[in-house]
């Protein structure tokens, strides 16, 4: 069973316990996480343990329950905080609720009491939990964004940002197929002048609904007769086509012809289309999209035949080498692939870039601006980490002509997996290296700035320009103690330094450390140190 965690705050060791002791929490589907005497170490604890609810007293020393409350919520806004008190005043009650407090107990406190808010409080917190769960709501959630998702899922295939297999899962989880073996993308689009001064029109006032009905023509015209999915995206009206011959492309061309003419006779505007290329594999669509709004270029020109569509071929030439390029996603994939050290998955990408190159079927010669590509891709990561190039290629001084100097395909793939899985080592090496040295620039600003009161992890991260999550991470890795743990034996190294070689008061050492409060610093010494800070004091001088 999973338990929610409590964070128990008070300044009193005889209520602590006897909360502690009086109640069965486990049964109650409670487990307390932690315990602490007052607001200060309670912030402490709260971002050790994430509890999901805080019981604490109003009045504490050093930090006062609401001033408590109020930086909790900051960083925990989930949190659920019952607040108990020996007061009954109606201004602390009030400004409690304010805060959004779920409780607010007088003492004494009956266990029967404490019992009964948490009961109440488990079965609030069940409900908020069941009902993020109920698959019955999130269901009808997702359904309601289904033509959202779908359209978005559309958008990110013809902007080439899905691999194959994300393709893959996503068109069995929206239930879409397109059975015939080949596809392609058609762009239709409005001319906005026509819309907006040129005539009159039944969507003036109202041009946000001219795609929509230029989208539901072309689906009534275009329909009868393939496969299609159709959706809006930038000012386009865009069409995915399945089709089963290559040769069904002519007429594609007249049918989306005819949804155009039938489009500018509804919408009264210069409704003109694009068609891109036919390819077999979803993930080549990206290809036909930009095909589709290059065609969309030359409609206007046709427009003297009384065309309204043009077909990529028809205009410009067949590019073979047009697909070479590596592909943004195809870089990133590979750059996080080699940072990660993960050389299964940077051969593979490495693998799949060379085997369209085989495809292409070049002269060697021409294979050089491509291989380049990939060849740029790793001198980005061997800058930014700052690696040295004579490591990394082998003391070649010339690694370009190292690579290019080559005589086959299969032997420069390999050069470049050779090369990936060095310079992925050498990242994981200066990953660690550059932890350690995290670690030493965080204790040389603490040696500089232990004294200033208002120092926290914030503004040490913002001096390192690192965030707060990350850097706690790293030190604790490192240095295999947290940094509030560490800061706090720094400041009382220093302060049982000047308590045996100086005579300053303990209000003075306190400031000298990083207390403003004197109070708490006494408090804070005694828990680190056993004794406090005029014992201690004592204890050297008894021993003189």
């Amino acid at each position: 069973m999973e338990y929610y965690k409590i964070l128990l705050v008070d300044d009193e060791l005889e209520i602590r316990d006897g909360m502690i002791q009086k109640l069965d929490w486990h049964q109650l589907g409670y487990d307390v996480a932690a315990a602490a005497e007052n607001g200060v170490e309670a912030l402490e604890k709260a971002d050790q343990v994430q509890p999901d609810v805080i019981m604490t007293d109003i009045r504490m020393p050093f930090m006062d329950g609401l001033e408590f409350i109020e930086k909790v919520i900051e960083r925990l806004p989930a949190v659920k905080i019952i607040v108990f008190s020996g007061f009954d005043d109606f201004e602390y009650a009030q400004k409690a609720i304010n805060l959004g407090v779920e409780e607010y107990i007088l003492k004494p406190i009956s266990a029967r009491q404490l019992e009964e808010s948490l009961i109440k409080l488990k079965k609030k917190m069940d409900e908020e939990l069941a009902r993020k769960r109920d698959i019955a709501i999130l269901r009808r959630s997702y359904e309601e964004s289904f033509p959202i998702l779908r359209e978005q899922f559309f958008i990110s295939m013809i902007e080439g940002r899905m691999t194959p297999r994300q393709i893959e899962v996503k068109m069995n989880q929206y239930g879409l197929s397109l059975s015939a073996r080949h596809k392609t993308v058609a762009v239709l689009s409005a001319n906005e002048n026509s819309l907006s001064f040129v005539r009159k029109n039944v969507f003036a006032g109202e041009e946000e609904l001219s795609p929509i009905a230029i989208k539901r023509t072309a689906e009534d015209i275009i329909g009868k007769y393939h496969e299609m999915y159709s959706f809006l995206y930038l000012n386009y009206v865009v069409l995915i086509v399945a089709l089963e011959w290559e040769s069904q492309i002519s007429l594609l061309c007249q049918e989306v012809n005819e949804a155009c003419k039938a489009a500018c006779r509804i919408t009264d505007a210069d409704v003109t289309a694009g068609i891109g290329g036919i390819y077999g594999r979803f993930e080549e669509l990206k290809y036909s999209f930009e095909e589709a709004q290059n065609a969309l270029e030359y409609s206007t020109l046709l427009r003297k035949e009384g065309r309204l569509a043009a077909y990529i071929k028809d205009m410009e030439p067949e590019d073979t080498t047009a697909r070479l390029q590596l592909e943004e996603q195809d870089e990133r994939l590979l750059m996080n692939a080699v940072k990660s050290n993960n050389m299964e998955k940077a051969q593979k990408q490495i693998s799949r870039f060379f085997e369209r190159l085989e495809q292409a079927r070049l002269p060697f010669c021409q294979y050089q601006m491509y291989i380049l590509e990939i060849f740029t891709v790793l001198m980005k990561l061997v800058n930014v980490y700052q690696l040295d190039t004579n490591v990394v290629f082998k003391g070649a001084s010339d690694y370009i002509e190292a690579v290019l100097g080559l005589h086959s395909l299969e032997e420069i793939k390999d050069w470049f997996i050779q090369a990936c899985r060095q310079i992925g080592t050498l990242i994981q090496k200066e990953r660690m290296a550059s932890g350690k040295m995290l670690v030493e620039k965080a204790r040389q600003y603490v040696d500089e700035n232990y004294a200033d009161a208002e120092f926290s992890v914030e503004t040490l991260c913002e001096s390192l320009h690192i965030s707060p999550a990350y850097f706690s991470t790293i030190f604790k890795k490192e240095a295999g103690i947290n940094f509030i743990s560490y800061l706090t034996d720094v400041r009382m190294k220093e302060a049982m330094r000047l308590l045996d070689e100086t005579d300053e008061k303990t209000y003075m050492i306190a400031a000298k450390v990083g207390y403003s409060e004197p109070n708490y610093f006494s408090y804070a010494f005694k828990k680190q140190v056993g004794v406090s800070p005029s014992r201690y004091r004592k204890g050297l001088r008894d021993q003189q």
